[in-house]
């Protein structure tokens, strides 16, 4: 029995082991992409419930986990950027793990340098992502500025009020003195200039990536040293094919005047100080408006030879000024057709826009066509971009927008009853009211520009992927810019009578004039590139890529001009008086590089990236044309590496970023390293012509402008990414900036470019998004906060100098912000209050004096969108401070007497503000007593177009303001609706509104202080000459997917 029991126990133990190894087993399969069937290589797969027993996949997906207990019943499978899946093990063979893509991972999906995507996680610098949705909220015709308030550090203003204003776009401020200070434009991998984004149509664009500094555009060279604005289009999508149609309506109403007296009309002063009547006099200087019957204008000779004298009350006429304003219109029609598949995809889109702008005549169209395509076949891959935009208007080409006319119309004329100029009694230029100034109705109608502008964009690109971690791809982009202008100016020829009678027809008749040009733009790029990439298992991964690009640009200009015209308003230069003026220019310039990156990952949490660019430019001597930038950026995802927090339920992201870049950039014209040779005015004269050198030495060892930034960066995530918060704080260093400087005329010149000058610039840039800040079933509420706090310094200049005028009244000044602004003040004592003389009681002309800088020290933007089933309410609003504008608008308003401040007094004699009067003591020590009753010897007409209107920096005032930029209410239709009507995918109806409201200080009484069209140069912001009002915009959008 003994030895039974003892036979039986070692068989037992004997079979133990083939037992437990019979309870694990190994289970195989393989990881693919839900949506591409690919294979995902180093995903992680884990048995549930264990922390030894897992893998990562091959480069093939497949994956192997022996020792499998066999009561485990789960895997768990994740990689970077796709959501976590667990599957049941069941008999453990050739299991397939499909792995569906995160959808928030893509939104964190960034388009780099050279188009290449990026995770966010992976970024070392700041690059903000604007999502088609974002952009097209509010229906906004102009892509640029439907970016207005919803970036950090990105700043973007109009030049005026007017259909095809120009707009200035910065990024961190100015790098440069004279160069651009603009960022590059990127649309589809291809650079392109960056006035294109205005002629864009918004419904084309996918997203906008803004890549903010030096690090995150050095592989795009000198171009892209103020930063980068990458466009991505709409490709077709998968599953069915869809036609979206969509109409927006809208209309202009101008709103932001300036402020107006309202209690004098036209006249001047007599010996007492007291006004007169003067009739057909321009200058508001005469009395008191009375409500009495008064001549208006002076007689005039009808078309029957009559002598005509209006008459009118002496009142002031309520809403006149503004009636110059008509409501704008507009129209956009768009359509796009949206197909794809596995291997391919289409989306081609069609959109017509017709504006009319808020003073009469100006008219704006554009028509637009885009088509993008793309095919997969095997492992080539091919894409092709195409647009053309064709815009036309037809403006008036008053020199002030026929404003100085309107604000010389005294109050008491009503100018809606001069508007039908041609008919109307008193309307016409032989008969108007006003001696000194045209009916500003008649002005814009014989002063006109006819302008068409035609733009070809497209880009080929072919991708070559041999094997699964080598892809090579080359790409070829052109953009055509054609532009012809015709300026004209109507005929008029006055009757004797007229010419009698008015002041501005006593020179002669007005002449038919034209004036007419065209140019030629032509950008092609190229670029050759390849990457690689390799996965070391789980700890370390590399990707690489190199690339060569080709520049080329040319421009050609054709100007020609006929001061007079031999028969009226036929506008052809073969219908000139005496000889034809005209000019011709063509340039040619290329540029060529090579570039690399290297992308290393550490551990899954430590990104690193280092690049490097070569570039050869024509613009500058071969001594020189050569240069070299690096660049490094890294990333550590803090939330990845410290195992407390990878679990954590209330932290979902961490990571610290940093990076230092050098950009080089040319800022100087083509042909500039030689002097140059210019026909001298009057020639040609017949057949002798004469020549003149440029008074500037041109200096041929001119190099490149480098521009050292580096930043420090931290993005934070909590509840699962319902709260964000991102801050960056950047440092930048221009040096050798290119600046032309004045020397002694006798080395036979004035002027000289230098290498000189230094500038740096700093900011704090803070980002906040609360998505939702409140979830409530079908209602939510979303919130996005932006903030920006920059300054950019000008460090040192050439030699001795210590400032440089950039474009009179804008400077550069030693230890100064830039741009600033100087204007000519008073003479004040030490306490800053104005000298006042003691016996006329005026205050004498000073020196030009630094004014204030004239970007803003601070923006904010705010974004915020409320929902309720198909209901949406969103708006933006912006705030923008510490800063100054001038207003030159204020100095033709005191001519004319038409300036609120001309009335403080009641035009009598005042004392003026905060003055004082110097005094000298027994010692001859001088001290200054506030001055209480010595008022100034005129309070009319001399004093405030004289003394006053010379003291410039009067008119120099706080541009602080808070807008209302953008608001939409949407009503999404609802699904079930559309499923009925077997029609319909689905359709919306929204109401917009732009611009709605703005608040600035009580000083400013002139208008919108944003625009910046007094310098003329988008390098020197913060004056506003005689622009236009800025108007409120409101509409409709219906939009409908078929």
């Amino acid at each position: 029995m003994k030895r039974i029991i003892i036979s039986t126990l070692v068989a037992v133990l004997s079979l133990l082991p083939t037992l437990m190894y019979a309870q694990n087993r190994t289970v195989t399969g393989k990881v693919l992409d839900a949506d591409t069937g690919e294979p995902i290589p180093f995903a992680s797969v884990a048995v549930k419930g264990t922390t030894s027993l897992g893998t990562y996949t091959l480069d093939d997906g497949t994956f192997s986990i022996p020792g499998v207990p066999s009561d485990a019943t789960t895997l768990i499978a994740s990689f970077v950027g796709y959501v976590d899946a667990e599957v049941p093990i069941g008999s453990g063979t050739n299991l397939v793990i499909s792995l569906e893509p995160d959808a928030l991972m893509l939104d964190q999906v960034v388009v780099t340098a050279l188009g290449i995507q990026r995770q966010a996680k992976e970024i070392g610098y700041s690059a903000a992502k604007v999502t088609s949705e974002d952009l097209n909220s509010a229906q906004n015709s102009d892509a640029s500025q439907a970016l207005i308030g919803k970036v950090s550090g990105l700043q973007i203003s109009a030049s005026s009020a007017s259909l095809d204003a120009d707009v200035r776009i910065n990024l961190r401020g100015s790098r440069s003195f004279l160069g651009d200070n603009q960022p590059l434009l990127v649309v589809d991998g291809v650079p392109t200039p960056i006035d294109f984004l205005q002629s864009m149509n918004p419904n084309d664009i996918d997203n906008i990536s803004v890549l903010k500094g030096g690090s995150a555009a050095a592989l795009y060279g000198s171009s892209a040293a103020n930063g980068v604005i990458y466009v991505t289009t709409r490709t077709g999508e998968k599953g069915r094919p869809r036609i979206t149609y969509s109409l927006t309506t809208t209309f202009d109403k101008a709103a932001y005047y300036p402020e107006y007296q309202t209690r004098f009309g036209p006249g001047a002063e007599d010996e007492f100080g007291f006004g007169y009547y003067i009739q057909g006099e321009n200058q508001q200087y005469g009395p008191e408006f009375d409500g009495s019957i008064v001549d208006i204008g002076s007689p005039f000779m009808n078309e029957a030879g009559e002598i005509i004298q209006l008459q009118d009350t002496y009142d002031f006429k309520e809403g006149s000024r503004e009636s110059y304003y008509q409501l704008g219109v507009g129209i956009q029609n768009d359509i796009s057709f949206s197909s794809g598949g596995e291997n391919g995809n289409f989306f081609i889109s069609y959109q017509n826009l017709h504006r009319t702008g808020t003073v009469l005549g100006d008219v704006f169209d554009r028509n637009t066509v885009r088509a993008n395509a793309s095919r997969v076949y095997k492992n080539f891959t091919a894409r092709v971009n195409f647009s053309y935009t064709n815009t036309q208007g037809d403006f008036n080409n008053s020199s002030s927008n026929g404003l100085q006319a309107l604000w010389n119309t005294p109050a008491h004329i009503d100018l809606r009853d001069y508007k039908d100029w041609r008919n109307a009694p008193g309307g016409s230029p032989d008969q108007w009211v006003n001696d000194y100034y045209l009916n500003p109705w008649a002005q814009i109608a014989i002063y006109r520009r006819d302008n068409r502008n035609d733009r070809f964009s497209g880009a080929a690109t072919l991708e070559w992927k041999p094997l699964k971690w080598l892809r090579f791809m080359g790409r070829v982009g052109m953009n055509t810019y054609m532009n012809t202008n015709h300026s004209t100016r109507n005929a008029w020829h006055y009757n004797d009578y007229a010419k009698q009678t008015r002041s501005y027809a006593s020179s002669g008749d007005i002449y038919s004039v034209y004036y007419t040009y065209a140019t030629l733009t032509q950008r092609l790029n190229a670029d050759v590139m390849a990457f690689a990439e390799h996965q070391f298992g789980k700890n370390f991964g590399i990707k690489g890529m190199v690339g060569w690009s080709m520049n080329s640009r040319y421009s050609d200009y054709k100007g020609a001009w006929a001061s007079q015209l031999a028969l009226d308003n036929l506008f052809n230069l073969a219908n000139k008086v005496g000889e034809l003026d005209g000019e011709n220019s063509i340039t040619r310039t290329r540029e060529q590089s090579v570039y690399a990156s290297i992308d290393f990952n550490f551990l899954g949490w430590i990104y690193l990236q280092v690049t490097g660019r070569n570039d050869w430019t024509s613009l500058l001597d071969r001594s020189n044309w050569s240069f070299f930038y690096p660049g490094a950026n890294m990333s550590l995802m803090l939330s990845d590496a410290i195992p407390a927090l990878k679990n954590s339920n209330w932290l979902s992201y961490l990571k610290l970023r940093g990076t230092f870049a050098k950009v080089g950039n040319v800022n100087i014209s083509p042909y500039r390293l030689d002097n140059s040779a210019y026909v001298s005015s009057p020639f040609p004269f017949g057949s002798l012509t004469s020549y003149y050198i440029n008074g500037a030495i041109r200096n041929r060892y001119i190099h490149p402008e480098f521009t050292t930034e580096f930043e420090v960066g931290l993005e934070v995530g909590f509840l699962k990414d319902r709260i964000t918060f991102e801050a960056a704080y950047y440092h930048q260093k221009t040096t050798d900036q290119t600046v032309n400087v004045s020397i002694p005329r006798s080395t036979g010149a004035s002027t000289m470019y230098v290498n000189a000058g230094t500038m740096t610039g700093q900011g704090v840039e803070l980002d906040l998004r609360l998505t939702p800040l409140l979830d409530f079933g079908d209602f939510y509420w979303n919130v996005y906060a932006n903030a920006t706090f920059a300054t950019s310094m000008v460090t040192e200049l050439y030699g001795d100098l210590d400032e440089l005028t950039v474009y009179s009244p804008i400077y550069a000044i030693e230890g100064m912000p830039y741009p600033y602004i100087k204007a000519t003040d008073w003479v004040r004592d030490p306490e800053g209050r104005v000298i006042v003389n003691e016996e006329t009681g005026l205050p004498t002309l000073g020196d030009l004096v630094p004014m204030g800088q004239t970007e803003p020290k601070v923006r904010l933007g705010l974004s915020t969108e409320l929902a309720w089933k198909g209901l949406s309410l969103s708006a933006t609003f912006e705030y923008r401070g510490g800063h100054v504008v001038r207003f030159d608008s204020e100095s033709e308003m005191l001519f004319s007497g038409a300036s609120i401040a001309s009335v403080v007094a009641g035009r009598q004699r005042f004392v003026f503000p905060n003055s004082v009067i110097e005094k000298t003591d027994e010692n001859g020590n001088v001290y200054y007593e506030e001055n209480k009753n010595i008022t100034v010897n005129s309070g009319g007409k001399d004093f405030w177009t004289g003394v006053y209107r010379s003291g410039v920096a009067a008119r120099v005032i706080s541009a602080n303001s808070w807008k209302l930029r953008e608001v939409a209410l949407t009503w999404n239709l609802p699904a079930r609706w559309m499923e009925k009507s077997k029609v319909f995918q689905s359709a919306a109806v929204s109401l917009v509104g732009r611009n709605l409201f703005y608040w600035v200080p009580d000083t400013n009484v002139w208008g919108d202080p944003d625009m910046w069209n007094g310098t003329g140069s988008a390098n020197a912001p913060g004056i506003v000459a005689n622009t236009m009002a800025g108007y409120r915009t409101f509409g409709f959008n219906i939009n409908l997917t078929f």
